[in-house]
């Protein structure tokens, strides 16, 4: 097997001024996977950049990449195989080198941290915010930071550097929840669902439909499942000691797309303007599961998701509680538990 190593790697340099001649010019080059494309690697440890400039993934030493265009800005579009991401790197990291056989893709696919409890496959959220490291201890490997509540996807558990249990995950797009970015988190900051009305099982076809889940041990959470798997998840307040979120399996029952809510119409009444009381307006895509008022929607008076601060309901984010609307209709199941 061909080992890219720094001499090497000067060695080939020659053919560096074909490739800055190419890419001053910002001429098109071939697709990705074609048998004519350039491959490359980076001689410096950097980062791959999606189109808004942001890192999606870091880049270890000689990682191999195809050129899929040169951009007039110092900047490459590339093909990544081993994660399978196409972003940016800068010009001046990155050298020639031969093309790479099959084993020797495959191999740098398989060159990862031990995986600790194999595939985990759940959405989850970053609790306080987190780093996202392009490899699994802690160290000048900073991918990007990710805020509290952030979506990810985490594909599996490894063993980090240090001894840690890592996630492997994606961070998701918030608007869309495509995958946008690709490293490693330290599993104290990561939120996962907590199977409880949906038990792991290969075969998931004596659970067919849509349902939410909502647990309530803090941070608290609200998950969605189709067919017996989660596909979305998001933190969300929930009730106070003095007005719990009900426990128990609910259904939704009635939806409202934008309306104003007030202390004044639940039961027993509360005066707006009296201790506990409220009047809000423009809550946006409530959905009630229960006769009494509680139901999902958008929160826009607080972002201290995860944790009490409600009246009973289950407040989310703008987008999340878009996502819940269109993903949901009236008689879907709603769980809560503690």
């Amino acid at each position: 097997m061909h080992v890219v190593t720094r001499r090497s790697f000067m060695r080939l340099a020659g053919g560096g001024a074909v490739l800055a001649g190419l890419l001053s010019t910002g001429a098109a080059h071939a697709e990705p996977q074609s048998d004519d494309a350039i491959w490359i690697a980076n001689h410096l440890e950097t980062r791959l950049l999606g189109a808004d400039g942001q890192p999606i993934a870091g880049l270890p030493l000689w990682t191999r990449m195809r050129i899929v265009r040169g951009l007039p800005t110092g900047f490459i579009q590339v093909w990544v195989p081993r994660f399978g991401l196409v972003g940016r790197v800068v010009a001046d990291a990155i050298g020639p080198v031969p093309m790479p056989s099959p084993a020797e893709l495959a191999a740098e696919k398989l060159d990862g941290p031990e995986v600790w409890a194999g595939s985990i496959g759940l959405p989850g959220r970053t609790v306080g915010g987190a780093n996202l490291r392009w490899w699994p201890v802690v160290g000048n490997n900073m991918v990007r930071t990710l805020g509290h509540n952030a979506p990810i996807r985490v594909l599996d558990s490894v063993l980090g550097d240090d001894g840690d249990e890592w996630y492997r995950v994606q961070g998701l797009d918030p608007k869309t929840y495509d995958p946008a970015t690709l490293g490693y988190v330290h599993n104290s900051v990561v939120r996962l669902p907590r199977l409880h009305y949906t038990p792991t099982s290969a075969d998931r076809t004596d659970l067919p439909g849509r349902h939410f889940e909502a647990d309530l041990s803090e941070p608290a959470m609200i998950t969605a499942f189709e067919d017996g798997g989660a596909v979305w998840s998001t933190l969300t307040l929930k009730g106070t000691v003095a007005h719990r979120t009900p426990a128990g399996a609910h259904q939704v029952l009635w939806r409202v797309p934008n309306e104003t809510m007030t202390s004044e119409r639940v039961y027993p009444p509360i005066p707006r303007d009296a201790p506990g009381g409220y009047y809000l307006t423009g809550v946006l895509w409530t959905q009630y599961f229960t006769s009494d008022g509680a139901s999902i929607h958008y929160n826009y008076w607080s972002s201290n998701w995860g944790y009490a601060g409600s009246h009973g309901c289950l407040g989310v984010g703008y987008n999340e509680a878009k996502f819940a609307w269109d993903w949901a209709e009236v008689g879907t199941p709603v769980y809560v538990f503690t």
